[in-house]
């Protein structure tokens, strides 16, 4: 005798099933990091502009983790703007920091901006955020830097860095040799992994 799974919330509709004997069903998939904005876990965390009148390097923005869970960074996005008074073939440099620790950014301690990315929470992350101005500085960190070229005014930086508790990241850049007016910003976007199993 077959049997017939019925929808329990009153509908009495009926489960269909394929010619090939398979359940017809319907699911939604969301990635992580929307479903951790639909949950209010959801973060940017931006240096805001800033302005720069030579080619100094500059510590632009300092996160560090201070939860027990995985602070996520899916991408940053560089926004960057004319170089006035650099040669056409003098690029940017753009470093990602592993784990800095030192530095004017951090111990001035100037605070980022931070944003919810669910308009509807409060919710605020549980990290240090530090922006820098022109000549600030973070050290003692690993990266390798990496051209930009001055044709380039935003980029989208599919990064994918997980941060455990304590540890940190950084972000450096400088304007193009030359430079002497010119504006830059580095946005981050961020969410909690809210898994039981931590893999570090």
């Amino acid at each position: 005798m077959a049997t017939t799974i019925q929808d329990g919330t009153g509908t009495k509709l009926k489960l269909k099933v394929t010619n090939a004997n398979r359940a017809l069903v319907q699911a939604v998939t969301i990635t992580e990091e929307d479903n951790a904005i639909t949950t209010g876990q959801g973060y940017q965390i931006a240096s805001g502009p800033v302005t720069f009148t030579a080619a100094t390097e500059t510590g632009i923005l300092y996160i560090k983790n201070n939860d027990e869970r995985d602070f996520v960074l899916d991408r940053a996005v560089l926004i960057l703007g004319s170089a006035i008074g650099a040669a056409a073939d003098q690029d940017w440099t753009f470093t990602v920091l592993r784990n800095p620790t030192e530095g004017t950014t951090i111990t001035n301690e100037l605070a980022a901006g931070v944003s919810n990315s669910n308009h509807g929470s409060a919710n605020v992350p549980s990290s240090v955020n530090y922006k820098g101005l022109e000549g600030y500085t973070l050290t003692n960190g690993t990266g390798a830097p990496q051209p930009i070229k001055q044709t380039i005014d935003r980029i989208i930086l599919p990064l994918g860095r997980r941060l455990p508790k304590g540890s940190s990241i950084g972000f450096r850049i400088t304007p193009p040799t030359g430079v002497t007016l010119t504006k830059a910003l580095v946005v981050t976007h961020w969410w909690y992994d809210e898994s039981d199993t931590q893999n570090n």
